[in-house]
């Protein structure tokens, strides 16, 4: 390593850096203001970076939400079976559930309630956030369907949806993300009966 060849790595984790700071001033941005009164202004000044800058990165405020809200929900790419379905579903919601209890969850609820007046940032993030996580479980039912764990039947939407579901009511009512217990319960009560064996009714093992 030469010495000529320091500064650009060392500017390249500047730049990182400082994108984080913007990421992370507009997650707390959105949860202050709402969607509707955050500025790509007051998100450069709450990241103590120009508003150029800003604008290099992300063309525009909704595509700055999106890769903030990337950045702290978990990958899509991130759900690999563990050879049962129970333990698929209890995986992604534990992690689902630990991002409900970060800034995730505040950023996502404020979002949710300005969803009228703002529909194409809402249709933005189903689109390039939510839809892309629920095909990857969908993904893992029909694997669970394959290895002959479930009927091909029950690899749909629907047991994704309950499940997702019910960790966003949680928090939206309760205000915390449920705990390893509680999400136990949801999937055995909700999601398990849904998806049924080859040959029976009843639900996996």
């Amino acid at each position: 390593m030469t010495d000529r060849e320091s500064p650009p790595r060392a500017k390249r984790r500047g730049r990182e850096a400082m994108r984080q700071a913007i990421r992370q001033a507009m997650l707390d941005e959105l949860v202050e203001h709402g969607y509707g009164d955050v500025s790509i202004e007051g998100v450069a000044l709450r990241a103590g970076a120009a508003k150029t800058s800003v604008y290099r990165y992300w063309p525009t405020k909704e595509d700055l939400v999106i890769d903030a809200l990337e950045h702290v929900l978990p990958s899509p790419e991130g759900h690999e079976s563990a050879g049962r379905i129970r333990e698929d579903f209890r995986a992604a919601a534990r992690m689902m559930a630990r991002s409900l209890a970060e800034q995730a969850g505040d950023v996502l609820m404020t979002l949710v309630g300005e969803r009228r007046r703002h529909p194409a940032v809402a249709e933005a993030i189903m689109e390039r956030l939510i839809r892309p996580r629920q095909r990857a479980m969908l993904e893992l039912l029909r694997q669970a369907a394959a290895r002959g764990e479930i009927t091909a039947g029950s690899a749909s939407a629907i047991p994704v949806l309950v499940g997702s579901g019910l960790l966003l009511q949680h928090f939206m009512h309760h205000g915390t993300a449920p705990d390893d217990e509680q999400i136990d319960e949801y999937i055995d009560q909700a999601v398990m009966p849904l998806l049924a064996r080859p040959e029976s009714s009843g639900p996996p093992a």
